[in-house]
């Protein structure tokens, strides 16, 4: 069975039919089950039988002299009024999209090229300090020279992260893009191509004109030998 959505407006409308009697019979008492005197006992969902068959009834004679007698516009229970701002079969809309789903050897690769990138930072500092000292340099210049070594180390490995994860972002996109392309090439209906009888029939008038003009050469030989 068919369902529409019940808003505010419509509870307000169909309200005051409850008390109302409405023909036939079955009608009143499907309005009176989904449709109580507060909003909040009120079905979310009506069947759509019973705004068609309101409708009908507000249109009749009976309805309408009904509806003047409790100084209710008629015209507000046609079809139309009655199904603006309503949602059709609201509960039988599929669900969101499930979001895409987490893939963990992106975690992995990123927190092994988090823990190359320390090892690399730490061990070029510790190569510039072990080398500096045997250059016998101070260790105040030691220390420096190995602060300085890691500093563009980090940078240069920081540089080559956000590069790496820009190139996977586009793997990603481009995968996207080729998926979505596969889905419509295989939505395309195949069409006959336009023209290929054509140029079959346009090759063939020629070769029909040459046997012609053959048969004809071919006759005029015959008559001329004949006579």
């Amino acid at each position: 069975m068919s369902t529409i959505s019940v808003p505010e407006h419509l509870w307000e409308t169909l309200l005051p039919l409850i008390k109302l009697d409405i023909e036939p019979p079955e009608l009143q008492s499907l309005l009176r089950k989904h449709i109580k005197s507060t909003v909040e006992d009120t079905s979310t969902e009506v069947p759509y039988d019973l705004i068609t068959g309101i409708a009908k009834w507000s249109g009749s004679e009976k309805g309408m002299d009904v509806l003047k007698a409790e100084d209710l516009d008629p015209s507000s229970y046609s079809l139309i009024p009655l199904l603006a701002g309503t949602t059709f079969a609201p509960s039988s809309k599929p669900p969101p999209p499930p979001p895409p789903e987490h893939d963990p050897a992106a975690d992995k690769r990123a927190i092994t090229a988090l823990i190359n990138g320390l090892f690399s930072v730490v061990g070029v500092g510790f190569a510039a300090w072990w080398a500096a000292g045997n250059i016998y340099w101070r260790n105040e210049t030691r220390v420096l020279l190995a602060l300085a070594a890691s500093i563009i180390v980090a940078i240069s490995e920081g540089v080559l992260y956000l590069i790496w994860s820009s190139h996977v972002e586009k793997r990603k996109e481009e995968q996207k893009r080729r998926k979505a392309s596969k889905s419509r090439s295989k939505a395309i209906i195949e069409e006959k191509p336009v023209g290929v009888e054509e140029e079959v029939i346009s090759q063939d008038e020629p070769q029909a004109n040459v046997v012609r003009r053959k048969g004809y050469e071919y006759e005029k030989e015959d008559a001329s030998v004949d006579s």
